[in-house]
């Protein structure tokens, strides 16, 4: 029986990797990237640390399991990954980010802290409220759990990552690593097209006004520095990385363990003139990386441009060990792609969101080779891009006469779908503890 490693960071845009963009540094994941297979079309269920995470343990998608929002508790009596890796005798083991309420080990996880001997900042903040610094730690209890492993049972480890996701003021809201950020000169810092294209005339009122206040109030400056905190963070992110895949190398256990790499949303980096995330249904926030190594697997491709959902990455950590993927993984399992030549004729992918910080705007959506439709359900708005003449979204064309068979189609396939699995019919449950949104 294999090990399997889930690895993830948080607010990670698909192509935010030195082997896809140059301006990011990533070498240890650029060499994770040459022995696995990426997928491109990965697409999160939902926006948001806590919805994606939900869809992560359960394989559902958020509005199933009631996690709606950050501050919603995954309920302990649902169905979870943990519970199914126990059950085919492997040890769980859950470090770092959570972000569900309650822990993982109400969720059947069996290990969710360990030693943290060797702690190497390597240029994380000393300050322990720092993402880096708790990345640091996360990392360094995963290698001593590795370093500890006596090949007794097989393991399944969920290894959480922060960065990139920022945590300082929300005027400055990435970390500053200076070690990593002066080899991102800010005049080098790319600015997205649509930061300059998209002014936002065709899409909904509340992003415009969302785009003119606060910290999303941007210049060319601003952006620059994000980018360049945001490659910084990546950069110290990537050296972990590298640390972990040593440890499986010298403990002769690549061979045996498979790794799926991904993170739970991407950032917008003032792409459409917006920052951070929110109820927002672009590719900077949605596409996902996604990196899939299964030791013994012969993939006839090694990069994968198929529409996937994140609903499937339960079943296949299931499917990569061995163990049969039941009824209540939604999204299945990725590894009967490693064996298919090209994406299916038709592709439709569904996603949700609920509420951000800024607003409450809940919107359903899918996307297919060439449209991405999105129905606003309490505002009763709409967007439409057709991916192939405007694969950056700039306009809106839910409103133009010409597409509107198109429009209606789609729409009602969203939502056939949405009432399919439920709506907003299961309860959510609150975390006492969580501030957000009160």
């Amino acid at each position: 029986m294999r090990n399997v490693i889930m690895i993830s960071t948080d607010q990670q845009q698909v192509n935010a990797m030195g082997c896809v963009d140059s301006s990011y540094y990533t070498p240890n994941l650029d060499k994770l990237v040459d022995q696995s297979v990426r997928f491109t079309g990965a697409i999160s269920t939902s926006a948001q640390c806590s919805p994606s995470r939900a869809t992560w343990m359960t394989g559902k998608y958020p509005h199933q399991v009631g996690v709606y929002q950050i501050g919603h508790v995954l309920d302990p009596a649902e169905w979870g990954i943990a519970k199914a890796f126990n059950g085919a005798g492997y040890d769980t083991v859950y470090l770092g980010k959570w972000h569900l309420g309650l822990s993982p080990a109400d969720h059947a996880f069996q290990v969710t802290d360990y030693r943290t001997d060797g702690l190497d900042l390597a240029g994380a903040n000393e300050d322990p409220r720092f993402h880096s610094h708790r990345d640091a730690v996360t990392t360094a209890q995963a290698l001593n759990y590795l370093e500890d492993y006596d090949g007794e049972k097989p393991f399944f480890m969920k290894l959480n990552w922060y960065m990139p996701h920022p945590n300082a003021p929300v005027d400055q809201p990435f970390e500053l690593l200076e070690r990593y950020a002066e080899q991102f000169p800010l005049s080098d810092m790319p600015i997205p097209r649509s930061y300059y294209e998209d002014d936002l005339s065709t899409k909904p009122p509340f992003q415009r006004e969302r785009a003119s206040e606060g910290e999303s109030e941007l210049t060319v400056a601003l952006v620059r520095r994000d980018a360049q905190r945001y490659r910084a963070m990546l950069v110290l992110m990537d050296l972990y990385l590298g640390r972990i895949m040593e440890k499986l190398t010298e403990k002769g256990m690549l061979d045996n363990t498979a790794i799926l790499f991904t993170s739970d949303h991407g950032d917008m980096q003032g792409a459409h003139r917006l920052r951070l995330k929110g109820v927002i249904p672009y590719k900077e926030l949605y596409n996902v990386p996604l990196l899939l190594y299964v030791p013994g697997e012969t993939p006839k491709r090694r990069v994968i441009r198929d529409l996937v959902s994140t609903a499937a990455v339960t079943g296949t950590l299931l499917d990569a060990a061995g163990i049969p993927v039941p009824k209540e993984c939604e999204g299945g399992s990725l590894l009967p792609l490693l064996n298919r030549d090209e994406a299916p004729a038709e592709e439709q992918i569904f996603f949700e969101h609920y509420k951000a910080y800024w607003g409450r705007h809940p919107m359903i959506g899918v996307q297919t080779k060439q449209w991405k439709y999105v129905y606003y359900l309490e505002d009763d708005l709409e967007e439409m891009y057709d991916l192939r003449s405007d694969p950056d979204e700039i306009v809106n064309v839910a409103g133009h006469g010409e597409h509107d068979e198109i429009r209606k189609n789609l729409r009602q396939t969203v939502e056939a779908w949405w009432t399919a699995t439920g709506a907003l019919t299961r309860p959510a449950i609150d975390d006492p503890h969580s501030n957000w949104g009160k």
